[in-house]
């Protein structure tokens, strides 16, 4: 997910006084890891409750990075550290179980008796933790091994902070006066509390523990155990919003064989997502590893029927609804889990702008950038309430919309978006074209506002030839091409909803966009698109990947998109893991930056997409390698949401970006992507037809996708290459209610 920087200066907040803002930096997440420090950290979550802790379990203040126990935006638990007999304890395992259950095994130092021998006895500490919607559990186990019964002391070093998730990403902190109150036996609650804005961690023994006690930020547990026996105490923690709440207790989900709600919804989620079964191994960890990420990623809302999900962007910085980036995750998800697309089209028509604030950039059918419901988006500090700084949530929204009727079918039943559809359409030829001249441009509207409301929407991340900032209004390319495949493919959609009228005007507006876009933006002697036009209409000639995304959507002809394939795979641009943001030749280059020439995985894959539409098969596999390479060698084989853009060489691995959001939906989606594109999968759910025109390459020779929800139909899609370099493909569905049509659907074929 991109983020902007800096954020913005803190006002004066009374009666809390906010500690003097740090040092600005240009860029605060940009430092990159050039070789591994040690072990990276285990996160859990389930909705928007999630833990970040290190290798060895423990969150710390001293911790650089997102470190501790959050929700809705809040950290509630800041510190956490094990001790016993007054010692820290010592990892021997640790493993994440699922997304939301991880456990860690420790070894106790030894032991010894009053005299100050060794005892003869290894005790070990096992900590179980489970995450459910703002509650954490964990389960404590103390075992030994040995003749002697012990006497032992396990304690607890805890925080709480409260601190904002803005605060932790800035390092800008404020001030806060908190109350503690421990009440024996086992009730520990730490509160905080500002106007109307209220959050209490409230920390309960669910289990025996005899003499259990706390002082001066330590919880401590005497803890008898005889030889060859295990001692035990689950704690469990309510991360309160209301001020007179009182969560019950519940079962501790590990000792138990209970299925609560979470765990219910996490076993749902498997049965129902696709899998893949392909002969690359690569392609089969990153499979399963992203679909364990997008069940990481779900965020729950009281309007949504079970299946029904929005995701969020990313853990640790973006838990949270995104236009632009939830809206791109869900189209990545259709393969995998159609439904996610109705949960993200449901949750931002309901947050879409209805007046004019230019405080948050807000207008009138605009799509939001990022809601937020901590304390600094409460009162006023960030204006994510939510914040409407992004210029192409709204033709994306568009877009999803119209992959979700081909995909799933039933406009009878996506027809209470029809407003919400033409808000958006009057948003972009109203508010989106902001000289009049028939293209997309953005800028902000207030000194809070972001500079640049493009998916690069770092500070610099849109930067001419010489490495300056282009004057306003700024219009990048793949902003144009989001807008002429949102009209086009959206007609139909109108269409179905018997507004013929309006879907002639809209393919002829789109036809009439792809025109003006090759005369504005097209540079002959380059062979690619130009970058931006800028507030002068001059045309930003800076060479980057974004080319890549209007290959995507088609907006070029045959011979201008394979011209600017070309110029996208020269070594400036493609490194072997991925194509780099921004040119090595560009005098801003930095390979370790956030934007000035990283990779953003999801970037790259919509590239390839863009290589197979254009007929360069052979350089869509080679990228989709690239990326698939890159997965293997991160821990989990997952994609992180950017990594350095050095060149790959023979022996080389790709370098992480130090806090890039691990996992990040449009990160995760990368892989389900590259299947569909492999595969050439693309339902026509109204017309009862899916198109299959498979792909695949010599290093996966099989791909099977099961289990695929297209309408009310599974589909089971089987393909393989033969000798010959073709590939075929066989379809099974459950219903049989669609023909297969073998090659590229209507709405693929390219202009002029």
């Amino acid at each position: 997910m991109a983020e902007p920087s800096p954020y913005l200066p803190l006002p004066r907040l009374t009666p809390v006084q906010v500690a003097p803002v740090l040092e600005r930096r240009e860029h605060p997440r940009d430092t990159l890891v050039t070789v591994s420090p040690g072990p990276s950290n285990i996160t859990i979550s389930h909705g928007s409750t999630f833990l970040v802790c290190g290798h060895d379990g423990s969150i710390r203040e001293s911790q650089r990075g997102a470190a501790g126990l959050y929700t809705d935006d809040t950290r509630f638990v800041s510190h956490h550290v094990l001790r016993l007999n007054g010692a820290e304890l010592r990892t021997i395992a640790s493993t994440r179980l699922s997304s939301r259950h991880a456990r860690w095994v420790y070894m106790g130092s030894p032991v010894r008796s009053i005299e100050g021998d060794v005892r003869d006895t290894t005790v070990t500490v096992t900590l179980d933790r489970m995450i459910s919607a703002r509650r954490l559990h964990e389960d404590l186990v103390l075992r030994a091994y040995g003749r002697d019964s012990l006497n032992l002391l396990l304690s607890l070093d805890l925080v709480s902070d409260f601190a904002d998730i803005f605060e932790v990403r800035t390092e800008r902190w404020q001030r806060r006066s908190l109350s503690t109150v421990w009440t024996p036996p086992g009730r520990l609650e730490t509160r905080y509390a500002r106007a109307d804005f209220v959050r209490r961690c409230l920390v309960r023994i669910a289990s025996r523990a005899r003499g259990a006690s706390y002082a001066n930020g330590q919880l401590r547990f005497p803890a008898d155990l005889e030889a060859g026996r295990e001692w035990r105490v689950c704690l469990q923690y309510d991360l309160v919003t209301a001020p007179r709440s009182r969560p019950p207790m519940t079962p501790c989900p590990v000792q138990t064989p209970v299925i609560d709600r979470a765990e219910h919804l996490r076993r749902r989620w498997h049965r129902t997502v696709s899998r893949v079964r392909p002969s690359d191994v690569r392609l089969q960890l990153a499979f399963e590893e992203a679909v364990s990420d997008f069940a990481a990623l779900r965020l729950y809302d009281h309007d949504f029927s079970r299946d029904v999900w929005l995701p969020a962007a990313g853990i640790p910085w973006f838990v949270a609804p995104f236009g632009r980036d939830s809206i791109i995750a869900s189209m990545q998800a259709l393969p995998v889990h159609p439904l996610f697309a109705i949960g993200t089209l449901q949750k931002l028509a309901s947050w879409q702008a209805t007046g004019d604030d230019p405080v948050r950039d807000a207008e009138p059918g605009k799509i939001p950038h990022e809601l937020r419901v901590g304390e600094w988006a409460h009162f006023g500090v960030v204006p994510h309430s939510p914040y409407y700084g992004t210029a192409d949530a709204t033709p994306l929204y568009l877009l999803l919309l119209a992959n979700t009727y081909r995909w799933l079918g039933n406009a009878h039943g996506l027809h209470r978006l029809r407003d919400a559809a033409l808000r958006c359409l009057e948003w972009v030829d109203r508010y989106g074209d902001l000289d009049g001249d028939g293209f997309q441009e953005y800028r902000p509207r207030g000194p809070q506002g972001y500079r640049n409301q493009c998916w690069r929407d770092a500070e610099d991340g849109v930067l001419d030839e010489e490495g300056n900032n282009p004057p306003h209004p700024i219009g990048t390319c793949e902003m144009q091409a989001y807008v002429y495949a949102a009209k086009r493919e959206v007609a139909g959609l109108f269409d179905a909803w018997g507004d013929h009228a309006l879907a002639a005007e809209l393919r002829e507006s789109a036809a009439l966009l792809q025109r003006r876009f090759v005369d504005a933006f097209w540079l002959e002697d380059e062979g690619t698109v130009a970058f931006a036009l800028d507030g002068d209409k001059r045309t930003v000639r800076t060479a980057t990947s974004n080319p890549g995304q209007c290959l995507w959507l088609g907006i070029l002809d045959l011979d201008r998109g394979r011209r600017t394939v070309d110029r996208l795979m020269r070594h400036d641009l493609y490194s072997g893991w991925g194509l780099r943001t921004l040119s090595r030749d560009h005098p801003s280059y930095d390979p370790h930056s956030y934007q000035r020439g990283s990779i953003w995985p999801h970037d790259t894959m919509l590239a390839a997409a863009g290589l197979r539409r254009y007929g360069r098969v052979e350089e869509c596999w080679r990228v989709i390698d690239g990326l698939l390479s890159a997965a293997a060698s991160f821990e989990h084989t997952d994609l992180p949401e950017l990594f350095a853009g050095l060149q790959q060489g023979p022996l080389d691995v790709p370098i992480p970006y130090e806090r890039a959001n691990v996992p990040q939906a449009w990160a995760a989606g990368v892989v389900f992507h590259a299947v569909r594109v492999l595969l050439g999968l693309e339902p026509d759910v109204p017309s009862k037809r899916v198109y299959i025109d498979p792909a695949l390459p010599p290093w996966c020779p099989h791909l099977e996708l099961e289990n695929v929800r297209v309408g009310d139909d599974r589909l089971t899609i089987r393909a393989h290459r033969q000798r010959d370099g073709r590939s075929v493909a066989d379809v099974e569905s459950v219903h049989g209610t669609l023909d297969v049509v073998q090659g590229t659907p209507p709405w693929h074929e390219l202009p002029g």
